[in-house]
């Protein structure tokens, strides 16, 4: 068969044999050109694919799903390795920068915690945020002399004093001490925004005190306002002193009976108590003895 194929070249012309042979050098050209470029990509690909993997980011992640409001803790976290290209801007890297932080909005398991997600502060939660750890919240009724006239405002650091009255008398005493005020006549902002400014004046005066207290307070609070009046006493600014004396006073209504008189002594004016001195005949009796008295004038007895 290499005979045939010699006996073929050797009948070409020299035209034909360089045509022939152009055409050899380009298919061989093509064929390396293929081949080395196959090569150059699978090259690429092997080197590339291990670059991918190591762009990664760790990130914050949800392990069930949060409900707005609540405070972030680290059995609800996890830390997850993800692309650099699947992780959303503001993302959390850290878990302690959110641990503690009331969630903003309800998060999903498996989402990535970003900045936008949490509150910063907790006040940003509304009235809520301000309670302060381990304490409840509750209401008592007051009015411009329980409630100190006004001038306490939430922020403010109270004492609370029971007042018991009873047909044998009234007692005071301290029932809570360094209690913080939060709120004054919450329950009047309704009625300004639907009867208007003339609402705003008849709702001005204290009505209502809200005071953040431990659950044991709490309740001591509000069994005593069943059987009592609660006054607040306002303390001075950023005082922490507890008053320890006696710390109970109580005044009997026959003291105050007996006070009675000492006030109007118009009754004691009148003098009759003092009629036995009107057996006055005795002192008569007693001015006849300048009777006894001689008059000597002289040697001689003038008179007695």
């Amino acid at each position: 068969m290499f005979s045939k194929l010699l006996d073929v070249l050797n009948d070409l012309r020299p035209r034909q044999l360089m045509l022939l042979a152009g055409a050899t050098a380009l298919l061989m050209f093509v064929v390396v050109y293929f081949a080395l470029t196959g090569l150059t990509e699978k090259k690429e690909m092997t080197v590339t694919a291990p670059v991918s993997q190591v762009v990664t980011r760790s990130v914050v992640v949800a392990r069930d799903d949060i409900a707005p409001n609540t405070v972030l803790r680290e059995d609800m976290l996890e830390v997850k390795e993800l692309p650099a290209t699947a992780v959303p801007k503001g993302s959390v890297m850290v878990m302690r920068d959110v641990v503690g932080q009331p969630a903003a909005s309800t998060i999903y398991a498996g989402d990535v915690i970003t900045v936008a997600k949490v509150f910063s502060d907790k006040s940003a939660t509304g009235f809520t945020g301000t309670i302060p750890e381990n304490c409840r919240v509750v209401s008592v009724g007051i009015n411009d002399i329980t409630g100190v006239a006004g001038f306490a405002k939430p922020g403010d650091y109270v004492d609370v004093i029971l007042v018991e009255k009873g047909k044998a008398g009234a007692s005071s005493r301290f029932l809570l001490q360094n209690i913080l005020l939060l709120a004054v006549n919450q329950s009047a902002g309704a009625k300004e925004d639907a009867q208007g400014e003339g609402a705003k004046k008849a709702t001005s005066k204290p009505a209502i005190a809200t005071l953040a207290l431990t659950p044991e307070n709490m309740l001591e609070l509000v069994s005593a306002a069943a059987v009592g009046e609660i006054h607040l006493a306002l303390r001075p600014f950023q005082s922490k002193d507890i008053y320890a004396g006696f710390g109970e006073y109580t005044l009997k209504a026959s003291q105050v009976e007996a006070t009675v008189p000492v006030s109007a002594p118009a009754p004691v004016a009148p003098a009759p108590a003092y009629q036995p001195p009107a057996a006055s005949p005795q002192p008569a009796e007693a001015s006849a003895a300048p009777s006894r008295i001689r008059i000597i004038q002289g040697d001689k007895v003038v008179g007695k």
